[in-house]
């Protein structure tokens, strides 16, 4: 990644943060044309602040190495950094994460030196990574992510799979242990898994909320495969997302779109999904799905109900479909 002078600027900037700081390492950095990730290592105990950003005091790199001036907290180091590089627009909302669990450290080195790659896909297939605001699918509205043209597929089938066929083994945090087997798959699971998997390999596109543990786990095994999938999430996306991991290659292949319906919008951090979500989540799948639909009871709940909701998320217009509907085994 060649640098400009002040993409040498923030570099320089970085480099210097130990001099003020001794108890700072600097693990991976990497400059890009509009921002800049850097991975710290805190080797003696700081102040807790709570995020970064929070913090009321501001350090420059000019300031004199005075007791008075060494930092409280993690936040006064990454002020000290910003300050010091004043040509730089910080952004709000920027992102300051803290790694606790085992693998992330590992993961985060990757993601950071793979940044220039996933630009030059990103600047290659541009239309791919573009937040859409506005997508029309089963009549209704949706912001999206990824291949729009999936929703013109021939066949798409919805994946839908009960919490009882399927679930991943934890430990005693309630972590998923990603490598041991599954505390339950059973054989109806199974028949699913082999069923969707053997369609989008010959070309059907997989449409799943993701919400049960083997919807999830479908997904995963699709996405290995780098197989067309759509997704529904319960919330919007930010206008600086982008998909990461392998979803981010797939987006760039074509193979996967991201949908939200467009009344549902981005919040912040993690939003739990409730019943109803679910529900309204299965029905706009049955109506993007069409003939690939999956049957669905909604106990306890009227479906008119659920139609309505739905409708309402999407904003849909005109009469609400009959689902004929077809079950894979």
């Amino acid at each position: 990644m060649p640098l400009t002078a002040l993409g040498e600027k923030v570099l320089a900037c970085w480099r210097r943060i130990p001099e003020y700081w001794p108890m700072v390492e600097l693990l991976e950095c990497q400059v890009m044309p509009d921002h800049f990730h850097g991975l710290l290592f805190v080797k003696k105990p700081l102040a807790v602040s709570g995020k970064a950003k929070d913090t009321a005091v501001a350090r420059t790199f000019a300031s004199p190495k005075t007791e008075k001036n060494k930092p409280k907290t993690l936040g006064d180091v990454i002020r000290g950094f910003k300050t010091g590089c004043r040509e730089v627009g910080w952004q709000d909302g920027y992102v300051d994460t803290i790694l606790y669990r085992r693998g992330q450290l590992k993961n985060m080195v990757r993601y950071i030196r793979d940044n220039p790659r996933r630009l030059w896909q990103k600047r290659a297939r541009p239309e791919l990574f573009r937040v859409l605001g506005d997508v029309e699918a089963a009549h209704g509205r949706f912001a999206a992510i990824g291949n729009k043209a999936l929703l013109k597929a021939p066949h798409i089938f919805q994946v839908q799979v009960s919490r009882s066929f399927f679930a991943y083994q934890r430990d005693s945090r309630g972590a998923i242990l990603k490598n041991a087997p599954p505390a339950v798959a059973t054989s109806e699971f199974e028949a699913k898994r082999s069923g969707f998997l053997e369609a989008a390999e010959h070309g059907a596109v997989l449409l799943s909320p993701c919400i049960s543990e083997g919807e999830r786990e479908i997904a995963r095994l699709a996405f290995d495969k780098g197989l067309k999938v759509i997704t529904l999430s319960n919330k919007g996306f930010s206008p600086l997302y982008k998909p990461g991991g392998k979803l981010f290659d797939l987006t760039a292949k074509g193979n996967l779109l991201m949908l939200a319906p467009i009344s549902w919008p981005y919040i912040p951090g993690e939003k739990k999904i409730t019943r109803i979500d679910a529900c309204v989540l299965n029905r706009i799948a049955q109506w993007i799905s069409g003939s690939g639909a999956i049957e669905i009871k909604y106990r306890g709940i009227e479906p008119a109900y659920i139609d309505r909701l739905a409708a309402q998320a999407i904003q849909r217009h005109g009469d609400i479909p009959r689902v004929h509907a077809i079950v894979r085994e």
